[in-house]
């Protein structure tokens, strides 16, 4: 009976379909190409009530017009309810666009896109089909993280592991999923994957995910997509933004944001301080479940613009994370475990207008990770461990952005990745690679009457440890009718090998294995195509349907190279996986401000040299989301809820050699936001996560059931 209720909530959650016809919306020129890709396009101050449906917030193709005085309140929201359009890729949060009316002005809707091609270009219009968090979105959820914003997403799923949370997208693993913000590189990868809980939210602006290849565009690990976390910019003269809450767990929420506008500069500053308590779902054995965590960030960022052609933007960061649990050994064992996780971002990119229609930018970035791990024993220190990692990345690229005519929009680009790692596992104590490549797409638009656009792009990867890769993409967008949409893409894909599969050295004498790294791997590869098709019944309604397939071979997986006492194992190019499946979703915009969207994702994952499904990967997941705000009350209520399959894992229990198989169980997670505004500046929250009190220490280590409450000021 513990999750019937929630199951009620689930269905609540979702919409019923109301079916209407509306003429579509003329749409607005679109905004000039020589953006940067972090800019987000202003939106026209009407009033503290002009604000957009959740539906228009993160699928809006039309910009809304200025207008010479602030309207009321019923006509600012009846005017921008006419001006927006449900149009763009599915799965979208669907919050409103502002989670107050008074941040109406503070709030850009998402108007544009950068990540599918590398240039800003309308959402509705792209022809590889992105989908947008608006800032907005992030407000309303009441997220703290990266992870948490993500773990209802349809077609995603955040995993907890050892290494923090992951992120899967279309059924494949952490590993081939790209990780950015404002279009770099994620530093840090521990086994594969980048912990989400580390990219904290009080200073993003936007969230953008690309299903699917795009190793046209960014290269190694771009296999299953690309999340893209684009920065936030200063929009007012003077302001700041200031957050605080607190609730289970002990968990310490505090944000600040100030920014500053001038004539062609702008300069922005956030700070967060985060604190959470360890939690243990297993009270049978002094271990603990989740870690404790201790943490901080702070960023700047700026940008300038003189009257000339020279543009210029800047941000640079800190982070510092610290992590405290207890872990279980072998006969009894007990080991307090801390690791430290420290962050150093920079990146500079000037761009130089050639023309009205060709924009030159440069990039230059440099990222410096740290960890370090401490493993003590309890009274005794013959397992004790501290390990070291220092992890720096730096990048260096240029793009030419360039419209020939009316019917070819060129991106030509270059760039130059170096890594360099020093750690205590791997057998050289550290290793650098270089990566340089050469990319071009071309959207080229081949009809107008319906419109039809074909995106052909290619890529070559040149890196000092493998040699060459070579990731072309076809992909295509067509119009047939105007509430009709349908894409396809085709594309290669790779992911480079990890210094830990090239270059481990590691021993665990007490359980009796070692584990060698082989400098000989290949990239894996990848073969992918998807298709999806969108249908607008309404300017209200929206109906959208997927299919995919990746193929993968090369894959590096462990194998068993030694027998006997004591195990070797090493890493070789042996398996083989095919991923398919595909999301059905609707979202619907009903009468008294109340938005929902429900979708279903089906994911058929197998693993080809074991014949059998992929670990972890539940073959159906249902999630459902809904927001209702009344203006007038000053309330806002946000819930989501997530219906996720039965799981297979394959553990070896016995120590055998011989897996276990086994399926886990249904689970429901259910979470819920409601705020309300006192004054136009003041806002109270009461937030509370997996209300389900779904988990379990096996399989499904997520975090019980917890409550926060908090307030949020706007200088």
């Amino acid at each position: 009976m513990r999750g019937s209720w929630c199951l009620l909530v689930l269905a609540c959650a979702a919409p019923q379909v109301a079916w209407g016809r509306a003429s579509p919306q003329a749409e607005q020129p679109a905004p000039s190409s020589n953006a940067s890709p972090n800019e987000a396009v202003p939106v026209a101050a009407e009033s503290d009530s002009s604000v957009t449906s959740d539906s228009e917030a993160s699928r809006a193709a039309v910009p809304v017009e200025p207008v010479s005085a602030a309207p009321s309140d019923s006509e600012a929201e009846e005017k921008v309810s006419k001006q927006a359009e449900v149009v763009a890729g599915p799965g979208a949060s669907t919050t409103s666009a502002s989670s107050t009316p008074a941040e109406q002005d503070d709030v850009p809707v998402a108007r544009t896109v950068v990540t599918a091609s590398r240039t800003q270009e309308r959402l509705g219009e792209t022809p590889v089909a992105t989908e947008v968090i608006t800032r907005a979105d992030i407000v309303a959820s009441g997220a703290r993280d990266a992870s948490e914003l993500l773990a209802a997403h349809p077609g995603l799923e955040v995993v907890q592991t050892f290494a923090g949370a992951s992120l899967q997208v279309q059924g494949l693993g952490p590993e081939y999923v790209l990780v950015l913000v404002d279009g770099e590189r994620v530093a840090g990868r521990v086994a594969g994957s980048v912990d989400l809980s580390r990219l904290s939210l009080e200073d993003v602006e936007q969230v953008e995910i690309v299903k699917g290849p795009s190793s046209v565009l960014y290269g190694s690990d771009a296999v299953g997509g690309v999340v893209n976390f684009i920065t936030r910019r200063a929009r007012k003269p003077l302001g700041g933004e200031l957050r605080a809450a607190y609730g289970a767990l002990e968990r310490l929420d505090l944000d600040a944001t100030g920014e500053a506008r001038g004539d062609g500069w702008g300069l922005r500053l956030s700070g967060g301080l985060q604190r959470r308590a360890s939690y243990d779902l297993d009270t049978a054995d002094v271990g603990t479940t989740g870690s404790s965590l201790e943490g901080f960030d702070v960023s700047a960022s700026g940008d300038l613009k003189g009257e000339g052609p020279l543009s210029l933007e800047g941000s640079a960061g800190f982070s510092r994370r610290t992590q405290r649990g207890v872990d279980m050994g072998v006969a009894g064992a007990v080991f307090d475990r801390a690791s430290r996780d420290t962050s150093i971002t920079s990146r500079l990119a000037p761009s130089w207008k050639l023309s009205s229609d060709a924009t030159l930018r440069v990039e230059g970035a440099y990222t410096h990770f740290q960890r370090r791990y401490l493993r003590d024993q309890r009274r005794a220190s013959a397992l004790d461990t501290v390990e070291d990692t220092r992890e720096q990345q730096g990048r260096l690229g240029t793009q030419l952005d360039a419209r020939v005519g009316e019917r070819h929009a060129f991106v030509v680009g270059a760039e130059f990745l170096g890594e360099w790692l020093v750690a205590d596992r791997l057998e050289t104590g550290g290793g650098d690679r270089g990566r340089a490549s050469l990319y071009a797409q071309d959207s080229w638009t081949l009809a107008t009457g319906p419109k039809l656009v074909v995106v052909p792009g290619a890529r070559l990867d040149v890196d000092t440890q493998f040699g060459t890769a070579v990731t072309p993409r076809l992909a295509a967008k067509i119009d047939p009718l105007s509430w009709l949409t349908v894409r396809g893409s085709y594309g290669w894909g790779f992911r480079a090998p990890g210094f830990q599969e090239l270059l481990l050295d590691f021993e665990n004498p007490t359980v009796g294995y070692a584990v060698r790294g082989n400098p000989d791997l290949k990239p894996e590869r990848s073969r992918s195509f998807s298709l999806s098709t969108e249908v607008r019944p309404s300017d209200a309604s929206l109906i959208w349907v997927s299919a995919y397939q990746h193929s993968l071979r090369d894959m590096i997986a462990s194998t068993l190279e030694q027998g006997g006492a004591q195990q070797l194992f090493t890493y070789t190019n042996v398996a083989r996986a095919r991923v398919r499946g595909g999301e059905l979703g609707l979202r619907q915009r009903f009468p008294w401000r109340l938005s929902g969207e429900v979708a279903y994702t089906l994911t058929d994952g197998h693993d080809e040299e074991l014949d059998r499904a992929l670990e972890g990967q539940a073959l159906h997941r249902l999630t459902a989301q809904a927001t209702w705000r009344h203006r007038e009350w000053g309330l806002e209520t946000w819930v989501r809820a997530a219906l996720v399959g039965k799981r297979p894992f394959y553990p070896d229990t016995d120590g055998d050699g011989v897996a276990n198989p086994y399926q886990s169980e249904a689970y429901v997670t259910v979470d819920a936001r409601i705020a309300w505004r006192a004054r136009e500046s003041l806002q109270f929250f009461v937030l509370g996560s997996n209300l389900a009190d779904a988990g379990n220490p096996t399989d499904l280590p997520i975090p019980p059931r917890t409550f926060q409450a908090g307030v949020s000021f706007r200088l």
